[in-house]
């Protein structure tokens, strides 16, 4: 059990009176999931006007429904660049990490029992990995350097003639750092190793084009993008087999059985299509915003903002406070209906400090007074300075002098 160390706070008092006022909630925990596009929406309700049915159906209804997702599945594929046969629908991207890394494994077995990661990936890809130990495959967890990138010549050093594949996360989803992928994707390709990206956090941030890439699959997940939960994409190259792990019907290219889900997939389809196409304007308000809340966040007391000259995407700012108890600030904000997070939403209600920040070398005081601030396409500076502003009097609350 934490043990928690409790203080009194040496600056003004905390206004609960005026906290418990507000209303409005200040929502940046975009990278946890983000509100409905319009365009989204609107195709919903298409979707509601016109009923459903099952897209394996040989009847009329059956088959529009089934050229809904071919449409879906084409729309996709325009934008990353590959053959709509190489887009798979799953529930999320949890599911898509794990169908892949699992399934790939399975599929090498005979090449080789070694496979390699790094150690502040998405729980979905760490605990895929986990699981591939359990069946007596050996993992490399690359380590991380004081930014958490991975060194890719650490990486060519680590491929043995054993290796048979890599998974690693195009953009952490703690921090917002940006994995080399290009550069580790060829290295895999150079030594005939298969090569898996968790990209959930780099779309509609990075231009991603799978033709001439290295990478052999990748996951997307729909409410990152402003489709609704319960969608994925996996786009796995043709030629790259992987086993089953759930039988029944012979859906998306025999990999995964089940009726797809037709809503998901048009919706993210959509969301998909928008980001592409809304990629350079939404680039420049992130870094207007992201500038914007730098220069105020800077004035805080103890704070350290977790950025230092590698490349980040400029929706998601890691932040952390010295002399400050996480416990108290994370409770203060949500009294103040502030919406941030510390790591990961899969990991919300752990006590135990974020994965990706003890791999950084952060000690547990720090990591639980971390804060991931994300935004999404329809955060303001309005909202940014609402936000800095309530976060300065919690701070200035609860802050105490270095002794």
């Amino acid at each position: 059990m934490r043990k928690h160390s409790f203080f009194i706070p040496s600056g003004p008092p905390f206004n609960y009176v005026q906290t418990m006022k507000r209303s409005s909630t200040i929502y940046l925990d975009h990278a946890s999931g983000t509100n409905l596009l319009p365009g989204v929406k609107d195709r919903i309700s298409d979707w509601l006007e016109s009923g459903m049915a099952n897209p394996s159906s040989i009847h009329q209804e059956g088959r529009r429904s089934a050229a809904d997702l071919d449409e879906a599945r084409t729309g996709i594929a325009e934008v990353l660049g590959c053959k709509p046969s190489e887009i798979l629908f799953t529930s999320g991207a949890t599911e898509a990490n794990n169908l892949v890394i699992l399934g790939s494994a399975e599929a090498l077995r005979d090449k080789g029992r070694h496979v390699i990661t790094c150690a502040t990936e998405h729980p979905s890809v760490l605990e895929s990995h986990k699981a591939l130990e359990k069946k007596g495959f050996q993992v490399t967890y690359l380590a991380v350097d004081k930014n958490g990138d991975v060194d890719p010549e650490e990486f060519r050093d680590s491929i043995t003639d054993d290796t048979i594949m890599a998974s690693f996360m195009w953009v952490n989803n703690e921090s917002g750092l940006m994995h080399p992928i290009e550069n580790l994707a060829q290295i895999a390709r150079e030594r005939g190793i298969r090569f898996h990206c968790d990209a959930v956090q780099a779309f509609g941030h990075i231009p991603i084009q799978m033709q001439n890439s290295g990478i052999d699959s990748l996951a997307l997940s729909g409410h990152k993008l402003g489709a609704p939960a319960g969608i994925g994409v996996l786009y796995l190259r043709k030629g790259r087999t992987i086993s089953r792990t759930s039988f029944g019907g012979s859906q998306e290219q025999n990999v995964r059985a089940g009726t797809p889900n037709h809503i998901g997939a048009i919706s993210i389809a959509k969301a998909i299509k928008y980001h592409a196409a809304h990629l350079d304007v939404n680039t420049k308000k992130y870094v207007e915003l992201l500038t914007h809340l730098q220069g105020q966040l800077k004035a805080l007391p103890g704070i350290q903002i977790n950025r230092d000259g590698h490349q980040y995407t400029p929706n998601i700012l890691s932040c952390s406070f010295r002399q400050v108890d996480g416990e108290a600030l994370f409770i203060r904000l949500d009294m103040s209906n502030i919406a941030v997070s510390n790591g990961a939403a899969c990991s919300s209600g752990s006590q135990a400090p974020s994965h990706v920040l003890t791999a950084l070398g952060f000690d547990e005081n720090l990591a639980q007074a971390s804060l991931r601030i994300s935004m999404g396409i329809d955060t303001t500076k309005h909202e940014i300075d609402d936000f800095c502003r309530e976060l300065e009097q919690i701070v200035t609350s609860i802050y105490r002098e270095p002794k």
